[in-house]
């Protein structure tokens, strides 16, 4: 044995294993090469364990390996194992990411920190919003190395793009110092101080950095903004508790007791681990319609919620068919997918009558819309303009169809969704942005149509504005291109004040104190059914039904006699327990009709009874004396039928024109001819003849008021016209400037002969008015066969080719005898 060798082995077995080295060659009888080899393998994974097998030592714990099993922990390890690549790979990578970390915080963050540093200044309210950064340098994060920084990323206008990028990445929003700053919070910048960057000396706090009005209003414009689309989110139920959710869910959970069905063996038969089937309860969590409650729209977000349709009109978006159409039918299937909210939402504001919902709001809107979808195409064509001159008709003159931009739609309680979505569905028609006010009378129908509106609508161009008179003035000090309002004659007076102011046109449907009158040829019974049928839908809160029946005294006790036996058979066990019958909206209005009541000097024939706790009021029928009744005076918009005596027609248009020159409704039962003399004496926005307001009742028909009762018309293709604005526009050829050179100066007397010759139009008639037939007129006639117009001289030349040929072939078969001929 080689004594040099030796004796490093056996000082190596000393100073690593404290062992001798003669008591292991003794022990496992070894080599002086198999001890070196044996002593090399303890000294680098431990201690030999059973059979010689050796045990690798653990390994030390990083982030990558941080709760994995340790290798080779269980056993052995084979030989091509020995070298331990995984972990060796391990703490390179892991040196690699530290090298990298460091590099990235030499490279980015120390050259941007030297260019932020500041000294610092506590913070005030006219500072600009800054943010706040917080880091540490080196490996071990000492809190000596912690930097606190406050900075505005805009104002840094040296950095390159993707430094600015980066600092977005690294900063957080520090507290709004107006508000929510922590008194005990110093904000004391930490030095920087590192031992491999040298920074620069810290600068000033620039002044360019001090919050200025500009940007104060835009940070006004954006918290109006912020607020706003949060109230959204919180009436649309974006924004929800959901722990109250689910208390409520549970405790509307109702048990149901579902039977299933028992599995039945067969005789000797044994289950082959399969379950079998028992009764059981389960129980499931109704989901009961849910409206939110009202809740008036913010006042400082109705600026910017109308400035936002503005602008959007402005950018042409609402223009084109496309747009137009989907937004109706997005609007359509909304009013499907909340029927039942909306059938609760009338119920209780109004005690509407689901069968009235459906018929009167509901499926009315549905069919507006069907309607208008089917005919936009052809309303928004260029028409060609009407009686244009041949040498006018060069010019291509045409009425283009152009929307009259943002609309303001202001709802009534009575129809809820028909009066609020009606117009909106024409001003969506005609292209144009609006903002929806719906009546705050009828609460729980605006939260929905807020709803409808919010989530099936284009955000950006149709809004939902809910409130009072604070509300509604803050909408009417907005400018708008049209104002749409539905409700009474005092309230439309001062919308239209308002709107003179900025020229603003206006269409108000107005109520009026509606005559009907019953001659003594009408028909009693018909007349009493239809008439009774006019204040018993939505309980008479109607503003088109009539307001008082002038009968002839002649037919007045068949026709009270009538009345009875239609109510009788309409409500047989009685108004107030038939669910047929609605209730007045609120307690206001439920003590102004029944004041009038009161206030009465007539007979009451018919019904009377009233509930406060119900807002019920029966329908009545009050026998009055005079035209100067309060029943009369005034409009009642309930169930109350005053009827007041007539001798004849003539005395009951005097009265008619004496209560109310210019009513929304007029209603005559007769013979033709009065009915007839009726419509020629008395003015009305609409009129049925042998019925009670059905010409309300035809979604297609132009209606509207006139004089004191309103202005203006919509519904059918009128919702279309009313936010149209019908612009002329001619094209004139460029190789027409020949023709046109007349109109230059110099003028002449032969320019103005020319002018003439193509342009003027001579009368066909003398001095004193009568017309003049002469050769032209004769000729005209003769050539027409007295018609009035192409169409009639046509119609009437068709009827002469007709006889004639019917001539002939009567002549033929019935000819003469041939005697005679």
């Amino acid at each position: 044995m080689d004594p040099e060798l030796e004796a490093k082995i056996a000082a190596k077995a000393e100073q690593h294993l404290g062992v001798n080295l003669k008591s292991i060659k003794e022990d496992n009888e070894l080599s002086i090469r198999e001890m070196e080899e044996y002593l090399d393998a303890e000294v680098d994974y431990g201690p030999p364990g059973p059979d010689m097998v050796q045990t690798k030592k653990k390994l030390k714990e990083t982030f990558l390996n941080m709760g994995d099993p340790e290798p080779f922990e269980d056993g052995g390890f084979e030989e091509d194992d020995q070298d331990d690549i995984s972990s060796l790979a391990h703490g390179e990578l892991e040196q690699h990411r530290e090298w990298r970390h460091y590099a990235r915080l030499a490279a980015w963050e120390m050259p941007l920190l030297s260019k932020l540093a500041k000294p610092f200044e506590p913070p005030t309210a006219d500072m600009p919003l800054r943010f706040r950064y917080t880091t540490y340098m080196g490996e071990q994060h000492p809190a000596e190395k912690k930097v606190v920084l406050e900075f505005s990323t805009s104002d840094m206008p040296d950095l390159t793009p993707l430094q600015r990028e980066k600092l977005k990445k690294l900063v957080g929003v520090r507290y709004n110092p107006e508000k929510d700053v922590d008194p005990t919070d110093t904000f004391e910048d930490v030095p920087l101080d590192t031992r491999h960057h040298h920074f620069k000396p810290k600068l000033r706090f620039p002044k360019e950095w001090l919050m200025t009005d500009e940007r104060r209003d835009e940070l006004n414009r954006y918290r109006q903004y912020a607020e706003v689309f949060d109230q959204k989110r919180v009436a649309t139920g974006q924004l929800v508790d959901g722990v109250k959710q689910i208390q409520e869910a549970y405790a509307a959970r109702k048990a149901i007791t579902e039977e299933l069905p028992e599995l039945v063996m067969a005789k000797g038969a044994k289950p082959k681990g399969k379950r079998v089937a028992v009764k059981r309860s389960c129980s499931i969590i109704m989901d009961p319609i849910k409206i939110a409650p009202f809740e008036a729209t913010a006042i400082e977000s109705i600026p910017s919620t109308v400035n936002l349709c503005r602008t959007t009109f402005r950018s042409q978006t609402t223009k084109p068919i496309a747009y137009r159409l989907t937004q109706l039918r997005k609007l359509y299937w909304g009013l499907v997918d909340n029927t039942d909210a909306l059938l609760k939402a009338c119920t209780l504001d109004l005690g509407k009558p689901e069968f009235e919902t459906h018929l009167s709001e509901i499926d009315w809107c549905k069919n507006d819309i069907m309607f208008i979808t089917k005919n936009l195409a052809k309303w928004m064509k260029d028409e060609k303009a009407p009686d244009i001159p041949l040498t006018n008709s060069l010019l291509n003159p045409r009425i283009r169809k152009e929307p009259l931009g943002t609309i303001l739609v202001i709802g009534a309680y009575n129809f809820p969704v028909q009066l609020s979505l009606g117009p909106f569905i024409g001003a969506i028609a005609a292209g144009c942005t609006g903002v929806l006010k719906p009546s705050e009378v009828s609460p729980a129908t605006a939260m929905v149509l807020k709803n409808i509106v919010e989530n099936y609508l284009d955000p950006n161009a149709y809004a939902v504005v809910n409130g009072a008179i604070p509300e509604t003035t803050a909408l009417l000090n907005e400018k708008c291109d049209k104002i749409f309002y539905t409700g009474n004659a005092t309230v439309g007076t001062i919308i239209a004040k308002k709107a003179a102011e900025t020229l603003t046109p206006v269409c108000l449907e107005l109520g009026g104190r509606n005559p009907a009158i019953v001659t003594k040829n009408a028909d009693p019974r018909i007349a009493a059914r239809r008439l009774v049928w006019g204040k018993l839908m939505n309980a008479g809160q109607v503003c088109i039904s009539q307001n008082y029946i002038m009968v002839e005294k002649e037919i007045l006790p068949a026709f009270v006699e009538q009345m009875k036996i239609a109510l009788k058979e309409f409500y047989p066990n009685g108004q107030k327990t038939s669910p047929d019958f609605a209730r007045i909206v609120n307690k206001r209005h439920f003590l102004r009709i029944k004041k009038m009541v009161d206030d009465s000097r007539g007979k009451i024939l018919i019904g009377g009874e009233m509930d406060e706790s119900e807002n019920f009021i029966e329908i009545t029928v009050v026998q009055v004396k005079d035209d100067q009744d309060s029943m009369i005076v005034d409009e009642s918009f309930g169930p109350l039928i005053p009827l007041l005596a007539v001798d004849d027609v003539e005395e009951a248009i005097k009265t008619a024109n004496s209560v109310h020159s210019t009513p929304l409704g007029l209603y005559a039962f007769g013979s033709k001819a009065e009915t007839n003399k009726i419509l020629d004496n008395v003015t009305s926005g609409g009129a049925s003849v042998n019925d009670a307001f059905f010409h309300g009742c035809i979604p297609t028909l132009a209606f509207g008021g006139v004089g004191d009762s309103g202005q203006g018309a919509y519904r059918g293709k009128s919702s279309f016209d009313v936010f149209t604005h019908r612009r002329s526009v001619v094209t004139t050829p460029g190789w027409m400037e020949k023709l046109l050179d007349i109109r230059y100066p110099p003028f002449s007397a032969a320019k103005l002969k020319k002018f003439r010759s193509t342009s003027e139009i001579k009368p066909n008639f003398d001095r004193e008015g009568k017309e003049l037939r002469g050769f032209g007129y004769w000729v005209s006639f003769l050539g027409g066969l007295g018609g009035e117009s192409v169409k009639g001289a046509l119609m009437r030349w068709a009827i002469v080719a007709l006889i004639a040929f019917g001539a002939k072939r009567w002549g033929d078969l019935n000819g003469l005898p041939a005697f005679l001929k």
